[in-house]
């Protein structure tokens, strides 16, 4: 391709990413769908002799996906110099992704009328291997993390009230960002998420020690950050009385962990797990969980009824007649 070609299929995906921002996907899926268009335009430029989209076949897309298969890196410099550095492989849930961005790309294209058909019609995801939640927290390192952010300073009561609602409702740490303070009813002991993955909506209940800690944070801390009139985000910085990040929520994680004493790596969506095993061995119904969580499948909630290995083990020790202590 030449100069002028490459920078028709940039700006092709410039257009697609205002096109998903048009339909509202989230501004992580966004980022990455475009992050990943942009790499296969790359791949398609440097290694096909295409002098336009419109002759995209899906022979081309297999020997993408086979790239993608193939495709090794080092972790970093050092580790490239050395001699027994094994490169690494890309991971089969980030070639899915990558395939995914594609196949939507295309998508897209069809509708636009740009192509004559969609050659990604039949393009096949890689089969992820279904794996538990890694680095669930117990009851009482739940308890630890929380409980290690004082509620002295306003930052900190802030920071109470972020883990006391992701502990207690579940929800993801973009429907967290996107709160109101409209969508917190303390006297129903509810939380509205108004925009959920694909842009659902539910209604989830709020714990007593979440309420509290909201109800502080209401009072006596986000009046002092949210300074600019109109601001009707729940959670804001302290620094710009703006809504928060997605870094700024990991940040928060990652401080109570270290206060904790935490050796586990723990994320927000620890924290969305975490609540959900909890209500399974609490014996709440799947679909309860389900709705909690706002997964549109069941299977997705099912993924927690896997019994993990050290259940197992405790289980042989209690029960097996080879193995039952005394």
């Amino acid at each position: 391709m030449n100069e002028s070609q490459r920078q028709r299929l940039k700006l092709m995906a410039e257009r697609f990413s205002e096109w998903l921002e048009a339909i509202n996907y989230s501004p992580k899926t966004r980022v990455n769908y475009t992050r990943d268009v942009k790499l296969f335009l790359a791949w398609l430029s440097e290694n096909t002799a295409l002098n336009s989209i419109v002759e995209v076949t899906p022979a081309h897309l297999q020997q993408y996906q086979i790239a993608l298969y193939n495709f090794t890196r080092h972790e970093d410099k050092e580790a490239a110099t050395k001699e027994k550095a094994e490169p690494k492989r890309l991971s089969v849930g980030t070639q899915a992704n990558r395939l995914a961005a594609v196949r939507k790309f295309f998508s897209w294209l069809l509708s636009e009328q740009q192509i004559a058909y969609n050659p990604a019609s039949t393009l096949q995801l890689p089969k992820q291997p279904q794996r538990l939640p890694r680095g669930v927290l117990t009851k009482t390192e739940a308890r630890r993390l929380i409980e290690a952010t004082p509620t002295v300073k306003p930052r900190d009561v802030r920071d109470r009230a972020i883990l006391e609602t992701l502990y207690a409702t579940g929800i993801r740490r973009a429907e967290l960002i996107a709160l109101t303070i409209y969508d917190a009813d303390l006297q129903t002991a509810t939380l509205r998420i108004e925009h959920g993955k694909g842009n659902t909506k539910r209604v989830v209940p709020l714990t007593q020690s979440a309420i509290a800690a909201l109800k502080l944070y209401l009072e006596t801390a986000r009046g002092l950050f949210a300074r600019e009139a109109g601001q009707v985000r729940l959670f804001v910085s302290s620094r710009s009385g703006g809504p928060l990040d997605d870094d700024d929520i990991v940040r928060i994680v990652c401080k109570a962990a270290r206060r904790a004493g935490l050796s586990k790596h723990v994320t927000p969506h620890t924290l969305r797990h975490t609540c959900a095993t909890h209500l399974l061995k609490g014996r709440a119904d799947i679909r309860q969980i389900q709705k909690l969580l706002g997964h549109r499948r069941l299977s997705s909630t099912e993924v927690y009824t896997r019994v993990e290995l050290s259940d197992l083990h405790e289980v042989i020790a209690r029960c097996h007649p080879r193995e039952k202590r005394k």
